[in-house]
């Protein structure tokens, strides 16, 4: 019987010494695939934890994030009316106090000048503002994950978060400066009586923004850091701070950055046209507008509107509508009133700002790739 089996094995022992060969590497194979997916299981996990925890704290961000712009909006639109101020001009002009072809001259560049300022100052807040958070918030993120990267203190943190305050209450101050001399030098020769449309109202605007783009060494796009941190950088070490400071330079002084800066103040203006068009194609409107903001505007003679209806219907082209410029300069006056409205020019122009999908981007982008 032993003879047998033993004769039995032999004939076949190839094929044993195969069958055990395979065997084995099945089992190796198949124990190998189980640990390496439990291993994928684990990874997966991992991640998604990881993105669920980073998308968190980037929400978290976002909602500090807007919170500051609103805050800090409040005291930048304080400083941007104290620099051009309009309410001295239309007291003297109600109570026959001073000249008056001079007052509405000056009324003429504030009232200009105040929107203008508007559009820009919110720009640059809003975008410094993204830019900070998420920078700040992604090396933290990064420093809770890793002992390695050690952590931003609560000193740094505050000095770090404190620069916007320079542009608010100083940097505005400039900014208003040199977009005051371009709109003195735009409406020099444009006389209270001349009568505009919609269109050259923009077209008076647009010169302007062109006006402040071609010089080069002030232009706020170009020269961000000169309106925001022009005395910090100054002060230049290698301490954590100093590097947080730097990347925050390197991204306001990017391309990517200035363009997208430039659309969106063409997209303030944009807004505001749209806003002061109504009063184009509305008489009464613009009755209630002039009695409640300016002075008398009796050295304007005409009609308050010239050439609105387009036909028997009584149906009004606002495109071809014409004003008095001395009737239009309350209208823009109004648009930032010194005291805040529900819903006036500069309410909505932050709002726009602070759910414009590509500085979102902007700042997700920024976030994820520092943490």
């Amino acid at each position: 019987m032993f003879s047998s089996i033993r004769g039995f094995l032999s004939r076949h022992r190839r094929k044993f010494i195969f069958g055990s060969v395979v065997i084995s590497s099945v089992i190796f194979l198949t124990r190998y695939t189980q640990r390496k997916l439990r291993e994928w299981q684990e990874n997966e996990i991992r991640m998604l934890m990881e993105t669920s925890r980073k998308r968190q704290y980037y929400e978290s961000t976002e909602r500090t994030c807007n919170q500051m712009i609103s805050s800090l909006a409040v005291n930048l639109r304080n400083s941007v009316i104290k620099e051009n101020d309009t309410e001295v001009i239309i007291y003297q002009l109600r109570t026959g106090s001073a000249d008056k072809i001079k007052s509405w001259s000056r009324l003429k560049v504030l009232a200009i000048t105040r929107s203008t300022v508007i559009i820009y100052s919110y720009t640059m807040l809003v975008t410094f503002l993204r830019i900070q958070l998420n920078l700040i918030s992604g090396h933290m993120y990064k420093g809770m994950q890793s002992v390695d990267n050690g952590t931003i203190g609560s000193e740094v943190q505050a000095r770090y978060m404190a620069l916007s305050s320079y542009f608010i209450y100083n940097g505005i101050k400039s900014l208003s400066s040199f977009i005051k001399c371009k709109v003195e030098e735009v409406m020099a020769s444009m006389s209270l009586t001349e009568r505009l449309t919609l269109r050259d109202l923009l077209q008076i605007y647009w010169t302007i923004t062109s006006s402040i783009s071609a010089d080069s060494s002030r232009d706020p796009i170009k020269n961000f850091i000169c309106y925001t941190l022009e005395q910090d950088i100054k002060n230049s070490d290698t301490s954590v701070y100093s590097k947080l400071r730097d990347q925050m330079l390197d991204m306001l002084e990017s391309e990517e950055v200035q363009d997208l800066m430039q659309k969106n103040v063409r997209s303030g203006f944009v807004l505001l046209l749209d806003r002061i068009s109504t009063y184009f194609g509305e008489p009464c409107k613009i009755d209630g507008m002039l009695n409640s903001t300016s002075p008398s505007s009796s050295s304007v003679e005409n009609p308050i509107i010239e050439g609105a209806t387009d036909d028997s219907s009584g149906f009004i082209d606002v495109n071809k509508t014409t004003m008095a410029l001395a009737k239009i300069i309350p209208i823009v006056n109004g648009q930032v009133p010194d005291n805040p409205t529900q819903n006036d020019f500069p309410a909505d122009w932050l709002q726009c700002l602070m759910i414009n999908n590509d500085l979102k981007i902007l700042g997700a982008n920024l976030y994820e790739a520092v943490s």
